[in-house]
């Protein structure tokens, strides 16, 4: 999960790593120290901020008040702005550096680029090198990424990389991303902040359950994990497809095969059924969340089934669908395993005429035929 970029500044300051002096505000401007100009920024948890629109640089203080009254109480790529962060504007030389997770190495991958910003992505100097899990591995790593700068500044972005990995390692970051980068004579400062967390981690580290305590609403994907013990992400508040799945594998493909014929999911679920003890209320408040999008079409359930009895499974999503009143779009479900047929029967009088099949291909081309996605 993304934090928003003032949350994941805190996290840089805790390691002594430098960030511009900033306030977030959810109102007006208030008065602001120094000189400008300052940069306005939506705090949303999505990356793309600057091309959508999200960050202003501002020369004056009027600049400043009308940046914020454009953005707050917006919505930026369908996340809604309820507060901005107003930074001092830093000076330099812009670079990209990160530290991720690389999962296939059992390590970390340190990612450094020369001309950092963003048209990172159109980089052709962007370097990366895999090195164990260990701040003095990130250091070596660093030094190598590091040789076509002048010296001083290898030792200036040697000492915040420490630091970084340093964070990566003690809260169990997925991703650690500080984009721009800016560096001068005079040192280097994290002008943004792409931290990226392990929602299995929040119950390990109180840091991260504090910042995800402060701000329910942002973080409501975090917060449905602790409360509820499973995961279900939304992936697009504008979505059409609905998602009840059981696997985290079997769910990221699912996803992939829907955007790939061109079909818009609304969420990740990966909702074990082991967890429902009988109770259909887990699958009620999964069909809450989603039915509480207007943009919403269709649900796709998908189960492939080992030990799981699908009878009783099927008998307590079609008790979620009649407990939940504003369910007013197509189910479609693909079951696969033990008592198949019984399950069907318990959905169909949920809802009749409801499609449930072992096929996939067949389940995914009755969805595009619901939401009028082209062949």
């Amino acid at each position: 999960m993304l934090l928003v970029e003032a949350d994941g500044k805190a996290l840089l300051r805790s390691k002594g790593i430098p960030v511009p002096d900033g306030i977030e505000t959810a109102t007006a401007a208030p008065d602001l120290a120094g000189k400008g100009p300052w940069i306005v920024k939506a705090q949303v948890p999505i990356g793309g901020r600057g091309k959508a629109g999200g960050i202003v640089r501002c020369e004056t203080p009027g600049a400043v008040n009308a940046a914020l009254g454009r953005l707050l109480g917006s919505r930026l790529k369908a996340y809604p702005v309820e507060t901005c962060l107003i930074e001092q504007a830093v000076a330099g030389t812009e670079r990209y550096l990160s530290i991720m997770v690389d999962a296939a190495g059992y390590g970390l991958r340190v990612m450094y680029a020369a001309d950092g910003g963003i048209d990172v992505e159109q980089s052709d100097s962007i370097a990366g090198i895999a090195c164990p899990p260990h701040p003095a591995a990130v250091n070596e790593a660093l030094n190598e990424l590091l040789q076509g700068e002048p010296p001083a500044w290898r030792n200036f972005v040697s000492t915040l990389g420490r630091g970084l990995a340093e964070l990566v390692l003690d809260q169990e970051l997925i991703l650690a991303e500080i984009n721009p980068l800016f560096v001068s004579d005079a040192g280097c400062i994290a002008a943004d902040a792409k931290l990226v967390i392990d929602l299995n981690a929040i119950g390990r580290r109180p840091e991260l359950a504090a910042l995800v305590a402060r701000r329910p609403d942002v973080y409501a994907d975090a917060q449905r994990k602790l409360k509820e013990g499973f995961d279900y992400i939304e992936l697009d508040p504008d979505g059409e497809i609905g998602l009840v799945t059981t696997g985290a594998g079997l769910s990221m493909m699912l996803v992939d095969e829907l955007t790939g014929r061109g079909l818009k999911p609304l969420n990740f679920c990966d909702i074990r059924t082991g967890q429902m003890r009988g109770s259909p209320a887990r699958l009620i408040r999964v069909l809450e969340w989603i039915t509480s999008h207007a943009s919403l079409k269709a649900v796709l359930v998908n189960i492939f089934a080992g030990i799981t009895d699908l009878s009783e499974f099927g008998r307590l999503l079609s008790e979620a669908i009649v407990a939940s009143p504003n369910l007013k779009v197509p189910v479609i479900a693909r079951l696969v395993g033990r008592n198949a047929a019984e399950a069907q029967r318990f959905l169909q009088q949920a809802q009749p005429g409801m499609l449930v099949t072992e096929d996939l291909s067949a389940a995914l081309a009755k969805v595009g035929a619901v939401v009028g996605a082209r062949p």
